[in-house]
């Protein structure tokens, strides 16, 4: 039971309460809160820091896919542009060949009307010749 006032044992454990509280305070609670404020300003940068270096992998990924987009565009663009030129160039040597074989066709049929037109004479001559030849022997002299 509690007597009032109270005697020197209590005032005893009070100072032994006291006591133990400052040397357990100084030496468990406050290096533990001093641990936890520590790794709570560690974890925040580290979280701070994971945060950031995600923010800029994530600009980084937007800037390598618009980079693709760019280079693939630029792609089809080049490539559109060498089909128009092989279309170009196609184009050319169509009309190039074409105009070869109009030239070699003009050539061929001048060279065919010259040789017709040597073996008509030729034939002129020669049935000329057979016909005085024919006429010489149906009239038995010379015409």
């Amino acid at each position: 039971m509690l007597k009032i006032p109270p005697d020197q044992t209590f005032l005893i454990q009070i100072a032994v309460f006291v006591v133990f509280w400052l040397l357990v305070r100084r030496l468990w609670f406050l290096p533990a809160l001093r641990i936890i404020r520590e790794r709570t300003v560690r974890s925040e940068g580290a979280i701070r820091e994971a945060r950031a270096i995600e923010a800029e992998a994530e600009r980084l990924r937007a800037e390598h896919a618009a980079a693709l987009d760019q280079t693939r565009s630029e792609a089809q663009r080049e490539l559109q542009e060498i089909v128009r030129s092989a279309e170009a160039e196609q184009k050319r040597l169509v009309a190039e060949a074409s105009a070869e074989a109009q030239r070699t066709l003009a050539e061929v049929q001048a060279r065919v009307a010259e040789e017709v037109a040597r073996t008509r004479r030729a034939l002129r001559d020669e049935a000329a010749a057979l016909a005085r030849m024919v006429t010489e022997k149906v009239l038995g002299r010379p015409a």
